[in-house]
């Protein structure tokens, strides 16, 4: 499985496969498979390839759902706001500086049974983006250009797999009320990672709390091959490790609250405040971001990037 986790979807088209392998050697009827299951055929071979072209930038962290896992998992919770609703107690709001509820994900008028993806990264995307970005134009640097490649890199593999299927695309940076999705809990309904509310917090099974979430894509496609919403996972870390991240996450939200944030980015001793939480988890501690991946995530500073590339060039040299 390398870096990267299917997710049970493999199983899930595993018998399509062998549907496949039975009517080209003559095992059943062409008449057996219906047209429905023709195109679920075709489906899992360009499923296959969706996963492996972003696994290739670095997007290993991958899950597919039906939309109506995330939307009733809303409803059920009554969400008022969104993960960051803990700004609020801290005397903070969001940045779009709203009261709202999250809107439900689109289902193309399937009742819900329509296909969705979540994906995401752990600490592979890093050597990608820097190879990526070396090669645009200096103004990138100051300008979300890991927003930029995630966006790049996601609509072209969505596209590859299945360009004329309609589709919608909600990334993890958008701030506005009407774009905005949960990626943390879509990533606990389609158990890709658990995740604590109380320290919101996602740990995924391999990579540990060493991942970021970039997008949630809903696509014109049936999903009934998912069945009922899975199990969440359970907790990922021991009873130490997640009383000693209760206290981490404590600090960073008393130092948060001493100063005037922005999404641009926070001062780097709040950023390794806010890492120091990650690093309680000792699942996929080998995962673990790079120091300049780590605090380039929360500082924006561009300064970091010029290092980083560099540091990325001196050891391809080596």
């Amino acid at each position: 499985r390398g870096h990267f986790l299917l997710h049970d979807l493999g199983n899930a088209f595993a018998w399509s496969k062998a549907l496949l392998k039975m009517a080209t050697e003559g095992g059943i009827t062409s008449n057996y498979v219906s047209q429905r299951q023709q195109v679920q055929l075709a489906s899992s071979q360009s499923y296959e390839g969706l996963v492996k072209e972003l696994h290739a930038h670095g997007f290993d962290v991958f899950a597919s759902m039906r939309v109506s896992w995330y939307n009733d998992y809303l409803k059920k919770l009554g969400l008022a706001t969104d993960s960051t609703s803990y700004l609020a107690e801290a005397g903070e709001q969001h940045a779009s500086g709203e009261s709202f509820k999250l809107r439900e994900l689109p289902d193309f008028g399937r009742q819900g049974n329509s296909l969705a993806f979540v994906v995401g990264n752990s600490s592979a995307m890093w050597p990608h983006f820097l190879r990526w970005l070396r090669m645009q134009p200096e103004d990138m640097l100051t300008n979300n250009p890991v927003d930029t490649f995630a966006a790049e890199t996601i609509r072209r593999a969505i596209v590859n797999f299945d360009g004329s299927t309609q589709h919608e695309i909600f990334w993890a940076s958008e701030m506005s009320p009407e774009r905005l999705v949960d990626m943390n809990r879509a990533a606990l309904v389609s158990r890709l990672c658990y995740f604590s509310d109380e320290m919101y917090l996602s740990i995924h099974p391999q990579f540990g709390s060493w991942v970021g979430f970039r997008a949630v894509v809903a696509l014109d496609l049936p999903a009934d091959h998912l069945g009922p919403p899975p199990a969440h996972l359970p907790p990922l870390l021991a009873p130490e490790e997640a009383d000693a991240a209760r206290a981490a996450f404590s600090e960073a939200l008393r130092a948060s609250s001493e100063l005037e944030l922005s999404t641009a980015g926070m001062p780097l001793e709040l950023a390794h405040k806010w890492a120091a939480m990650r690093d309680c988890v000792g699942l996929g501690r080998e995962h673990k971001y790079s120091a300049l991946q780590s605090e380039y995530h929360y500082t924006k500073d561009s300064r970091i990037l010029i290092r980083a590339m560099a540091k990325l060039a001196n050891e391809e040299k080596e």
